[in-house]
């Protein structure tokens, strides 16, 4: 038996993998290397940010910002439009089986979807007459 094959292989598979083990400890390195210079860039800036920001209470104003009560009113009203919307629709679909005649034959997954439907587009379209 020839063992100089396997030998071969034995020596490229270890030049192989040393040299990508080699590789990836100089990528663990690197990345280590550039968190570091990243921390300490951001350290040196929040540093300078602090130095230029006056230190005495009086010479700080209070930065108020006129949009802010303008964004809770927002948040508000669109609160309150979905709330008036879910009870509409919460309404539609306890009135659904009062809308159907009494000689429709349907089921509940009919008349559910339906009512579904009809509270997709809105409690005020009424264009349409549904069955």
């Amino acid at each position: 038996m020839d063992i100089e094959p396997i030998i071969d292989g034995l020596q490229v598979s270890g030049i192989g993998m040393g040299m990508t083990s080699v590789v990836l400890i100089i990528l663990a390195v690197s990345v280590r290397a550039v968190s570091w210079a990243d921390s300490m860039m951001r350290r040196r800036e929040a540093e300078r940010q602090a130095q230029m920001q006056p230190t005495s209470d009086e010479d700080q104003a209070v930065d108020t910002d006129p949009s802010d009560g303008r964004a809770r009113a927002v948040a508000i009203a669109v609160a309150l439009a979905l709330s008036q919307r879910e009870q509409a629709e919460a309404e539609l679909v306890r009135q659904a089986p009062a809308r159907i005649p009494a000689n429709a034959a349907h089921d509940a997954w009919l008349s559910e979807g339906r009512a579904r439907q009809h509270a997709s587009r809105g409690a005020g379209n009424r264009t349409r007459d549904w069955r």
